[in-house]
């Protein structure tokens, strides 16, 4: 790797950010933020940037409003050092969900998140399956929105899972699961939940109208899962409740069994405990967001590690390479 390239994170201890500086075999550069006394911040990048194509992986998931304020102050310093180029990488993008004014946010607030980051000017926006696309033009740089789909294959693959039946839990993520089962050569059944808004799926309000939903009346699926293994797959789980009101709803179809794939492992309290009583006999996340502490409470949860996909990435866009075949299922994780 050329020498004018640095990776910086903004918690340089999460296991994917290592990762992707192991694979770039690239040391994380030194980037300080201290707390003062009145909560402001003070940012210290301690090495020259000059020059430099810098990354930074914005890796916070538990305090994302400070830590996007941290962020727009870290991009503006390494303007003012005369950076060559300035790349934000989000694992998972903050805000995906709300891309439109629903009834519990007035205002489109990625849009919010696209528009501040535009104000200190980076050149480029690299991201993992947003929820939604329309995002990436939000932005005025280009935004690369690279799939988890080559991790998925490869525990697919490892798990002899190929003759399940892959599932959308919602209607809206038919394109996404019919996408995949071409790639993979898979069948693909959708699960319908009338009356409910797919923005209120994964949110406390819109799964305390789930939990009463008679399973013999306002659920229906089309597809055949009788006797198969079946493969739920979202791009994120929080809540879970409509998740695992899906899984319920496959077993009671004659499913066999439950497995469960998500890159974004949001994870409310009440979604751990949603999916511990489930239906579900494990459940898949990559390391996006950080599993740790609720690895240590879910005996089902496992992780996929995308950190390969990023750090590839992140090569090729350094070296101006193309990114199409990190979508080719058989060129990584193979």
């Amino acid at each position: 790797m050329r020498a004018d390239l640095r990776l910086f994170a903004m918690t340089e201890d999460t296991v994917l950010s290592q990762r992707i500086s192991q694979h770039l075999n690239i040391p994380m550069s030194k980037l300080i933020r201290k707390k003062l006394s009145n909560t402001e911040t003070v940012i210290e990048i301690q090495e020259s940037v000059r020059g430099k194509d810098v990354f930074i992986i914005f890796s916070s998931h538990k305090d994302f409003n400070n830590s996007i304020l941290d962020l727009l102050m870290i991009v503006e310093a390494m303007n003012n050092a005369s950076v060559a180029q300035i790349t934000i990488v989000f694992p998972s993008f903050p805000y995906a969900r709300y891309d439109t004014s629903t009834k519990q946010a007035r205002c489109p607030i990625a849009r919010l998140v696209a528009d501040m980051l535009g104000s200190v000017s980076p050149n480029r926006v690299l991201t993992m399956d947003l929820h939604s696309p329309q995002v990436q033009g939000y932005f005025d740089v280009p935004v690369d929105n690279i799939s988890a789909e080559p991790a998925f294959c490869k525990f697919i693959k490892e798990n002899r899972l190929k003759e399940a039946v892959l599932v959308t839990p919602n209607p809206q993520g038919t394109k996404r699961v019919a996408n995949f089962s071409e790639l993979m050569g898979m069948k693909f059944a959708i699960v319908h939940i009338s009356g409910y808004e797919s923005s209120e799926y994964e949110t406390r309000r819109g799964a305390s109208q789930l939990e009463g939903c008679d399973t013999s009346h306002d659920i229906s699926i089309v597809g055949d899962v009788q006797g198969k293994d079946c493969v739920i797959y979202d791009d994120i789980a929080d809540a879970c409740v409509l998740l695992t009101k899906a899984a319920s709803f496959l077993k009671r179809n004659g499913a066999k069994r439950i497995f469960c794939i998500a890159t974004h492992g949001l994870f409310s309290e009440e979604g751990i405990r949603e999916c511990i009583h489930s239906d579900i006999d494990s459940f898949v996340v990559t390391d996006t967001i950080d599993q740790s502490q609720n690895l240590s409470v879910y005996e089902n949860l496992r992780t996929v590690d995308v950190s390969m996909i990023f750090a590839e990435a992140i090569r090729r866009i350094h070296y101006k390479e193309p990114l199409l075949p990190l979508f080719t299922m058989d060129d990584y994780y193979s």
